[in-house]
């Protein structure tokens, strides 16, 4: 096993909790970095809260719209453009990347992509994009992995080839009917 690279902060995941961990500790003058697998920022950022209110806001200016006659607004045709709306849903996200890229390197934070896992107290192995390893040591670790979306085990569920709100985020057409399993929060916005 090689020998870890020394930190005095190790964060496995960029949400919330574990970026302001690692720039507020960098800050600090403190070596820390932070290990993430996919999303640079979490997921907030990326699929779940600000996609899905960048999506709710078109839908609402589209409602608007629709009923723009009871507000004395005379309108001959229109159409939603969902091709639009995913763009404009992507634009943002692209600029919340830049956003969390500026901050790691403006704070002296560490961002390193790859996945993680422990190997031994306080030390985590990094699979890196390009097939090598890194390993980690931190004085402190701090495991800000957040969640994943899952597609239980309901008979046919798979067969009828569902979305979860990572794909719901990112259509280009409005589907006829939509059918939502799950109170989460995005799962009742999207309702």
């Amino acid at each position: 096993m090689p020998t870890p690279e020394g930190y005095d902060v190790v964060v496995l995941g960029s949400g919330e909790a574990g970026k302001y961990v690692a720039w507020t500790q960098a800050r600090k003058g403190q070596r820390a970095v932070v290990v993430e697998r996919k999303y640079i920022g979490g997921s907030c950022p990326n699929i779940a809260c600000l996609p899905s209110k960048n999506v709710i806001h078109s839908a609402k200016i589209a409602s608007y719209f629709a009923r723009s006659e009871e507000f004395g607004i005379t309108k001959d045709s229109w159409r939603i453009n969902m091709t639009g709306v995913r763009d404009h849903k992507r634009k943002m996200v692209d600029g919340l990347i830049e956003m969390h890229l500026t901050n790691f390197k403006a704070s002296g934070a560490e961002l390193l992509i790859g996945s993680g896992r422990f190997t031994g107290p306080k030390t985590i192995e990094v699979a890196l994009p390009d097939g090598g390893t890194r390993t980690l040591r931190g004085e402190n670790v701090v495991i800000s992995t957040g969640s994943r979306a899952a597609i239980e085990p309901i008979p046919g569920l798979i067969e009828a080839g569902p979305l979860t709100h990572i794909e719901a985020l990112d259509l280009d057409h409005v589907p006829e009917h939509l059918l939502i399993i799950g109170g989460g929060y995005i799962g009742l916005e999207l309702a």
